[in-house]
């Protein structure tokens, strides 16, 4: 069974950036430009991993990391941002982020983390 990603992240090209490489290696990816319907479809679908922007344009990242980390205990999260530091990476592990990942990342940056998260 194939496993499935959403992606929530407020730039388009991100979005399909990701759904391009993990499409490849075989994931089914769905993704939302905005917050607020992204934590709709997380809280209201079944996915195996997201991959979420910290910085959205309608809603905090972290606010979403951590209501998802207490409805879905068991997802695994990687967290993406272009706005990296030591203190957003060490908050968003604390928050229950499996993973932190800074802008801009390759696609073999993207494709390694999410082989990790299933190999785990």
């Amino acid at each position: 069974m194939q496993k499935k990603v959403l992606i929530i992240d407020d730039e388009n090209i991100i979005c399909k950036g990701c759904e391009m490489v993990l499409g490849e290696l075989g994931y089914l990816c769905e993704h939302s430009l905005s917050g607020v319907a992204g934590l709709e479809l997380v809280l209201n679908n079944s996915y195996d991993l997201l991959l979420l922007d910290m910085k959205l344009k309608d809603m905090d990242g972290m606010e979403i990391l951590e209501t998802v980390k207490k409805a879905k205990p068991g997802l695994y999260i990687i967290v993406i941002t272009g706005y990296s530091t030591v203190k957003n990476a060490v908050t968003a592990m604390k928050l229950g982020a499996n993973d932190y990942i800074s802008k801009p990342f390759s696609e073999d940056d993207i494709a390694i983390a999410i082989q990790n998260a299933f190999n785990n």
